[in-house]
Order: structure tokens, then C-alpha cells, then sequence
């Protein structure tokens, strides 16, 4: 079982870009598998202190398979908020896990929660800030179709989906917002459908020329973070 410093160690090196940063934490906590890593995180998770538990979740976020999908489903039914938010943010590797989805959908429209962990809850199923790589999972697109019946939710999904790759289930929800009466949803998915995709500023903070020029040369999309990228202009 590793003890904390071991998961500090790897929280460390997964918040790296440098794939040797991983390799080199990993040789110093023993090279353990990713049960050991896994068992290590859910036994934190059932920690009183909620920092242990954030901690855990930082972990598991980089793991996949049940297991860990048990941790962060955990996370997600907290009491406390602040874990409560890490663990929406440990959702990507999970999101083709029912139990997950159907728990986000659930935060999203709990009206008893803080209207920011609700937000949250609906962008990690709507886009995730830009989640790149392949289509919704079923799951997922199953849950927007539902949260789009109700006008509360419909501006924070297609803001997510014209960040996300044009996959069949993005294309089909995105072709319903283009016949929205609603022109500000007709206009964003149109734009998405033509080629062009939404970026967040903050996806490119370590090349100050490359935000430079965004700012300069492409078309605001809200506020002073997002941003039009044309169609023939792919930036990764």
C-alpha cells in the first residue's frame, strides 16, 4: 500500500506535460501497479479528513476501470464541496461509466446545491473545458438530450459542445441547436457545424505569442477568454 508522501509524489508528477517526470516519481515510489495505486486512493477516500479524500481523487483521475470509477463516484456523492468539485473534474476517464453520468446529471439539477458546483457538474457533461478525443459517450449524449427540454441548461450545453471534436452524437445535438427559435444557439452551433471551434485563452498560457495572436486575429466568442478558431486553423 503506498502512504501519502507516494500519492503527493504522483499527484505532483501527473500535473506534468514531461512524460519522465511520471517515469522518474514512479522508480522513487517502487514502480507499484495500478491496483496498488488504485487500492492506495480508495483507502484514502474513506479518510475523515477532506484533504486526504482531494487528494485520492487527484489520484484516481489519471486511473481507469471500476475501481477507480467506484472512487470518484464516491467523490461525487461527498458532503463536503470542495470535494465534491474535485471529484467532477476526476470525471473524464469515467464518462462512459452510467453510474457516473447519471450522478452529474443529478448535481446538475439539484437545486439545493451552489449554483457554481452545478455549472460545473453541467460542463464536465457538456464539454469539459474542451475535452478532446473522439465522440460523447452514449451515456453522456443520453443525458443532454434530457437536460436540453429544459431552457436552464441549453446555453451551458452547446457552449460545451462547440468546444468538443465534431463526432456523430456532438453533430446530432448540435444540428437540434441550429433550429433553436433561440438565435444566440442558432449561431453558435452554426458556426461549429461550418468548421470553426471554440477555444479557452488559458488552454495556451505557456506561449504568450501564440495567445497574442488569437487575441488579435480570431473573433471573441464570450468574454475575454474564449475564442473563434477558423475552420482551416488547427492549434493542439
Amino acid at each position: 500500500m503506498l502512504c501519502i508522501d507516494d500519492l503527493k509524489t504522483l499527484r505532483e508528477a501527473y500535473r506534468e506535460t514531461d512524460d519522465g517526470r511520471l517515469i522518474d516519481a514512479m522508480r522513487r515510489i517502487g514502480n507499484p501497479s495500478e491496483e496498488a495505486i488504485v487500492a492506495s486512493a480508495l483507502e484514502q477516500m474513506r479518510h475523515s479528513d477532506r484533504n486526504r479524500r482531494v487528494l485520492a481523487l487527484r489520484v484516481l483521475a489519471r486511473q481507469r476501470g471500476e475501481p477507480a470509477m467506484r472512487g470518484v463516484l464516491a467523490g461525487l456523492h461527498d458532503d463536503k464541496r470542495r470535494v465534491c468539485a474535485v471529484a467532477i473534474q476526476a470525471c473524464p476517464n469515467f464518462l462512459d461509466h452510467e453510474a457516473i453520468v447519471a450522478r452529474l446529471e443529478a448535481m446538475a439539477r439539484d437545486a439545493g446545491r451552489k449554483r457554481k458546483l452545478r455549472r460545473r457538474a453541467l460542463s464536465m457533461l457538456a464539454g469539459d473545458e474542451g475535452r478532446w478525443g473522439g465522440d460523447l459517450a452514449p451515456a453522456v449524449s443520453g443525458a443532454l438530450w434530457r437536460l436540453i427540454a429544459e431552457p436552464d441548461y441549453r446555453f451551458g450545453i452547446v457552449f460545451g459542445l462547440v468546444r468538443l471534436e465534431l463526432g456523430a452524437r456532438v453533430k446530432l445535438l448540435l444540428e437540434a441547436f441550429a433550429r433553436s427559435e433561440d438565435s444566440v444557439e442558432r449561431a453558435l452551433a452554426a458556426r461549429r457545424l461550418a468548421g470553426e471551434r471554440v477555444i479557452h485563452i488559458g488552454d495556451y498560457e505557456g506561449d504568450a505569442t501564440l495567445q497574442r495572436w488569437i487575441m488579435g486575429n480570431c473573433d471573441v466568442a464570450r468574454g475575454r477568454m474564449y475564442y473563434w478558431l477558423p475552420r482551416r486553423l488547427r492549434i493542439q
